[in-house]
């Protein structure tokens, strides 16, 4: 489709917002994670002020979380006919200019395929029960949708173009992925197309198709990875998540090697979580061996909270950027769900 086609497709009220000039990145990207809200108040401004005196210059936001409603006040008619917008970031333009002001790339994350918002108000687009084709309901609800459902597909289409309008930089796709499964990864449920592709076909094709059509409006299209998937041959097919094939198509992964989310005795490791250089190392290779051949950047994920850690404070955050320069990996960002960066500046001191 020709790039004047794309734009025909686009609501004219989307070009009512002002795109914000981009600055110029030279350094490799470290970035951190604000919610919605944060990001668009004075803590936000506060937290991105003392980030960038520490030469920080990312800075990755929420635009839809795993509740699944647009954290903006979307104009798109189906977002209006759903009520699938807000205004906890009343002016996401705006929002974004505030962001390039301060010297930082603009990430938008936006989450995909968990999102109990949708499930409830569309279920023809949701995962549906093998056997009697109703909403599948996973152990936390009737949250997941159909990567495969042609609907869907092209709503969430809209959304980027609509954030590409806004001027972000970049769109972070997280839960790019199937539900975990059950005992040796069994979960009853179908998705369209399940009868010609496996999992990993049906997320990797969603994946081209939507950053190719980001692409010709010149954004950067990146998707977050659990961190476990590169580590059997069992946990990607469950999900769905194929490292190797979702960096054909885009910019960046960002692995999460989160050593708390390593159970305990994990390969023979009593706790997990007291050893980021180890796990953050050896989680991060794997990804770089697989994508070899394709242009994706890994940009890790690091653990900046103190889950299961014996002893949490500066010098794990230290560690965990210390396994990936011992790799010749020089960009990550770093992850607090409550944006508690106290001791993360003091680590990047």
């Amino acid at each position: 489709m020709a790039l004047f086609q794309f734009f025909a497709l686009i609501p004219f009220t989307v070009f009512s917002v002002q795109a914000a000039p981009v600055p110029d990145f030279q350094a490799p990207l470290h970035g951190i994670y604000l919610t919605s809200y944060t990001v668009a108040n004075k803590q936000g401004e506060n937290i991105m002020a003392q980030f960038a005196k520490l030469g920080g210059n990312m800075i990755v936001f929420d635009v839809q979380d795993s509740g699944g409603r647009l954290s903006y006040p979307s104009n798109l008619p189906l977002s209006i006919e759903l009520d699938n917008r807000n205004n906890k970031i009343p002016d996401l333009a705006a929002t974004v200019k505030k962001i390039h002001d301060q010297g930082f790339y603009a990430t938008a994350r936006f989450v995909l395929f968990k999102n109990t918002y949708l499930a409830a108000r569309k279920p023809a687009w949701t995962l549906k029960q093998r056997k009697t084709g109703k909403t599948f309901f996973s152990r936390d609800g009737p949250i997941w949708l159909d990567p495969g459902n042609a609907e869907l597909k092209e709503y969430l289409i809209d959304i980027g173009r609509e954030l590409a309008a806004a001027g972000v930089d970049e769109i972070q796709f997280d839960y790019v992925r199937f539900p975990e499964g059950g005992r040796g990864g069994y979960v009853g449920y179908r998705f369209t197309g399940d009868e010609t592709f496996s999992r990993d076909q049906a997320l990797t094709n969603f994946v081209s198709e939507i950053a190719t059509e980001l692409h010709y409006l010149g954004i950067k299209v990146s998707v977050d990875v659990f961190g476990i998937v590169v580590w059997d041959n069992v946990s990607w097919k469950v999900i769905g998540q194929n490292v190797g094939e979702l960096a054909k198509h885009v910019d960046a992964i960002y692995p999460m090697p989160y050593p708390s989310h390593f159970g305990y005795g994990w390969g023979g490791h009593r706790n997990p979580a007291d050893e980021p250089y180890f796990f953050v190392k050896e989680t991060t290779k794997k990804f770089v061996e697989q994508t070899k051949g394709t242009d994706a950047q890994i940009r890790p994920w690091l653990q900046g909270f103190a889950m299961r850690v014996t002893k949490y404070g500066p010098g794990y955050v230290r560690e965990q950027i210390r396994a990936l320069r011992d790799i010749g990996i020089e960009e990550f960002s770093i992850w607090n769900a409550a944006n508690n960066y106290g001791i993360v500046f003091k680590g990047l001191e």
